[in-house]
């Protein structure tokens, strides 16, 4: 009879699989920062539209977006888009994880256009007179005077926000995607050891901390003057 593993082989073991878990992780959190960007800056530019009923509704819908539970989205996203859409003549899988990626989007969409609207309102307003001086239109102002100069002031929070997000894909786990967490409890759930349950939730932890850790750190420089 074989003797029993020990824990360092047992986790060396499922290495790979675990890495290649987090590597989900780290998609579903880059994509959903990706939709919540393109999607946080359009409205964050709304917020300091010209048009009052535009900057109204954008401030209405911000905080309706960032008021929203993550995980209940996450679900209702992942339960109401269909299995399969139909585009360009043929038929496009969404996976899973696509889904947990848009849910964990659209509460970020929200504090990407606070960000983008707080940086907007700190310019000093004579970049804006400026702006018309030459002529400029209220949203050539904002594209090529305005939001320019507020991209360093954008890159500390945006990287606090995605290291927030990143975390979050863990949720995916209760929708069954086979991101980090779900693949320790499947190789759990071969194991009749009580012993491995504390140090492979421990090794959970470690990976999250060793990925997030570094880059909440540069956030932090980013931020000092």
């Amino acid at each position: 009879m074989l003797p029993e593993p020990t824990l360092l082989q047992l986790l060396w073991q499922w290495a790979p699989a675990l890495l290649q878990g987090f590597g989900l992780n780290i998609l579903m959190g880059v994509t959903a920062m990706l939709v919540a960007t393109l999607a946080g800056v359009l409205l964050g530019s709304l917020q300091v539209s010209a048009h009052p009923r535009l900057r109204r509704g954008a401030g209405h819908l911000s905080r309706l977006l960032r008021n929203l539970p993550w995980l209940v989205v996450m679900f209702y996203v992942a339960y109401l888009l269909p299995y399969e859409v139909h585009w360009a003549g043929r038929w496009w899988q969404l996976p899973d994880w696509l889904k947990v990626a848009l849910g964990l989007a659209m509460p970020a969409i929200g504090y990407v256009s606070e960000i983008v609207r707080g940086a907007v309102r700190a310019v000093p307003m004579g970049q804006w007179e400026a702006a018309r001086a030459l002529g400029l239109r209220h949203g050539q102002a904002l594209r090529y005077v305005i939001i320019p100069q507020t991209l360093p002031s954008l890159v500390a929070p945006w990287m606090n926000l995605y290291c927030a997000v990143t975390m979050s894909t863990s949720l995916a786990n209760l929708l069954g995607v086979q991101e980090l967490m779900t693949t320790v409890q499947s190789h759990l759930s071969t194991q009749l050891r009580s012993d491995l349950l504390l140090p492979a939730y421990g090794l959970v932890f470690i990976v999250f901390f060793l990925y997030i850790y570094p880059l909440s750190r540069w956030a932090k420089r980013l931020e000092r003057p």
